[in-house]
């Protein structure tokens, strides 16, 4: 039997979405460990001199470059640098700060590297994985749309200005990051996206996309993209008919839009973007309107995040034959309606896998119904709603209701 509880206080769920990316760089990191080892390889001279060059427009509040030297022939061994063991070309290159994020988030607007991307990088023939993340450059240069060979490129928390359509000359990216809320980006269309053939994870915040009246057909007809991470973005309205001849993807399965008003109209077709979301989360959005009951489109969804938006109504009866889902957060809402009739809508085999359920903070009115059937039931969310006063929620009548 699981452990229960109740919370008494309406909260998010919380969603692993972050866990799940930094297991994602461990395996990035080891996939290049297997290749990037820095012994006895010697590099290659006019590699070494472009990583020179690269150094020179930049400002190193922090010394993180002091082993870049002229003198040491052995710039495969410099901080940052990671070479193939075997042929001596630089593979890699990661300029992090090396903090504790925490940190950053509570000095906000600290660097430890400044200045500008220099184009000596195109010298960096073989380079595959560039991280620039959490550095104070200016922009994001259009030569790095030749760095055809990247597969990783992590520029988050770090620039601002325009995107050139340059990147999507990059056919063998499978990870872009630009988020991140130092960051103030713009980007006039989306076509360059739907060119990244590759990619499997793309993530932006603070980026405005209101001229890239394109975005979602992109996303729709993208071949790969698995990973969608949209924060404080700003989009414009989508004339469905648009899509009228575009197919619902065959790969998105994480979709985060979070912190941004989403228009009402928008907010259905985005629940049909893909017939294989296993994680969708809109939470913090200003999304005024009634959930559509088009759950039916999405079978394999486990996670499911609507904390704090407008959603009026009730809770759709297509979400009960989501025989995977394991999170389901309607918390922070303008729900209504019988608490029984809303129960009563997620108990078809939803009821099996259901692990939290958050209905907090919404207008739920009535009595507290058994949630005896919900096997799997571990924690629920109900205070602040409009129950009748002799469903006055404790942990010990709750159990005793449960088991």
């Amino acid at each position: 039997m699981p452990l229960f509880s109740v919370f008494i206080k309406g909260r998010g769920t919380h969603f692993n979405f972050h866990l799940w990316l930094a297991l994602q760089f461990v395996l990035v990191a080891f996939t290049f460990g297997m290749g990037v080892e820095n012994q006895s390889v010697r590099c290659i001279a006019a590699e070494k001199q472009a990583l020179l060059d690269f150094k020179k427009g930049l400002v190193d509040y922090d010394n993180l470059l002091a082993s870049w030297t002229s003198e040491d022939e052995e710039c495969c061994k410099w901080k940052g640098v990671g070479c193939n063991n075997t042929t001596g070309h630089v593979l890699m290159l990661d300029l992090r700060p090396r903090f504790n994020y925490d940190d950053y988030y509570q000095s906000m607007g600290w660097t430890s590297i400044s200045g500008e991307i220099g184009s000596s990088l195109l010298e960096l023939k073989q380079l595959n994985h560039l991280d620039l993340s959490f550095n104070g450059f200016q922009k994001i240069p259009e030569f790095m749309g030749s760095l055809t060979e990247l597969t990783y490129l992590n520029l988050s928390n770090s620039l601002y200005g325009f995107i050139p359509h340059q990147l999507g000359n990059l056919s063998r990216l499978l990870y872009l990051d630009l988020s991140g809320p130092g960051q103030s980006l713009i980007s006039d269309n989306f076509d360059w996206v739907s060119r990244l053939s590759s990619l499997k994870l793309l993530k932006f915040s603070s980026t405005n996309f209101t001229k890239a009246t394109n975005w979602l057909q992109v996303i729709r007809s993208h071949p790969s993209l698995s990973i969608l991470h949209f924060e404080f973005c700003q989009f414009p309205e989508v004339d469905p008919s648009s899509l009228s001849k575009t197919n619902s993807s065959n790969s998105l399965s994480v979709l985060h839009l979070t912190i941004f008003s989403l228009h009402p109209s928008v907010f259905p077709l985005l629940l049909s973007i893909s017939s294989n979301l296993v994680e969708l989360d809109f939470s913090y959005n200003d999304i005024l309107s009634w959930i559509p009951d088009s759950f039916d489109n999405t079978p394999y969804l486990k996670r499911i995040n609507f904390w704090q938006n407008n959603l009026q109504g009730g809770i759709p009866k297509s979400l009960r034959n989501l025989c995977s889902l394991k999170e389901l957060n309607l918390g922070n809402n303008k729900l209504s309606g019988a608490l029984t009739v809303a129960v009563k809508n997620l108990s078809g085999c939803a009821k099996d896998s259901l692990e939290i359920l958050t209905l907090g903070i919404n207008r739920f009115n009535g009595s507290l119904p058994s949630f005896q059937p919900f096997s799997s039931l571990r924690e629920l969310d109900v205070e602040y709603n409009r129950l009748s006063s002799r469903s006055k929620i404790t942990l010990e009548t709750f159990q005793s209701s449960r088991f």
